[in-house]
């Protein structure tokens, strides 16, 4: 089944328009809620729902991707991807409105994603590259999501706020550095992927490496600190100042935090 470019064009608006509207009934339901507390939710039914439909239509029933890139999108592939770019486009003038609270990379990540994939939606082809993709890089992101959650309910620093980040941090490099390394390498060498997508795809990889490294920053920061503060030894900061005193927990402002959405990392502090 081929849809015509206005039909698609149709769906993509009406994706766009879902989302703002859901992101809208957030914000009228819970006016007592920040409004980046709002986009996290919405953030939170867009990751689930694009992992369930990107598994589902992009691997489980799908050419496996690591062998079969640059085919003609199935319908299903072209769901998944309206459904995601909706998503991000929405994110996107978002991120753009609230710019003081966010940075460049994220907005450099969702322009990558929206190009691409409206790329494979005016082609009708690499669906099936752009839907594993899609999985593997928002797998990670529940887990971000929960993070955050957790942190403005207080459970920072609990058993399962400690899981849930070393799960999220392992899920991220497996995801996109392990299998997202090799996935490019395969990408690269198959003759049906057109180039622009070639490109496209190590532009992804490239942000991903910066938001490795971010992410690699903090947790090591993060466990020297919880390590000092278990053995209760004293961390020197700049000009022999202690960060951590020998019998105290570990010390951090309280504006400390990674900021993380959709696969963004970056260290505030």
């Amino acid at each position: 089944m081929e849809m015509s470019a206005s039909t698609i064009s149709l769906l993509v608006i009406s994706s766009c328009v879902f989302w703002s509207s859901l992101y809208g009934l957030f914000c009228y339901l819970c006016p007592q809620r920040s409004y980046e507390w709002n986009c996290r939710a919405v953030t939170l039914v867009h990751a689930v729902t694009i992992v369930v439909m990107s598994y589902i239509f992009g691997i489980y029933y799908n050419p496996w991707p690591f062998t079969h890139p640059g085919g003609k999108s199935s319908i299903h592939e072209v769901y998944t991807m309206v459904v995601c770019v909706g998503y991000f486009i929405f994110d996107f003038v978002w991120c753009v409105w609230f710019r003081d609270q966010e940075s460049s990379v994220m907005l450099v990540h969702h322009l990558i994603t929206i190009v691409g994939i409206l790329a494979a939606l005016a082609w009708e082809h690499s669906g099936t590259e752009v839907g594993a993709t899609i999985f593997g890089a928002e797998l990670s992101n529940p887990l971000l999501q929960m993070r955050w959650f957790m942190r403005q309910a207080g459970w920072k620093g609990s058993f399962l706020y400690e899981v849930n980040d070393f799960l999220f941090l392992l899920t991220f490099t497996v995801c996109r550095i392990g299998l997202g390394s090799y996935f490019l390498y395969c990408e690269l060498l198959h003759p049906l992927p057109r180039m622009f997508f070639k490109v496209g795809a190590v532009a992804l990889y490239l942000v991903s490496w910066v938001l490795m490294v971010n992410i690699l920053v903090f947790t090591s920061r993060k466990y020297t600190k919880m390590y000092h503060g278990w053995t209760g030894k004293t961390v020197d900061g700049p000009h022999g100042q202690p960060l951590v005193d020998r019998n105290s927990t570990v010390h951090a402002k309280e504006d400390e935090r990674v900021r993380m959405r959709n696969g963004y990392a970056a260290v505030d502090g």
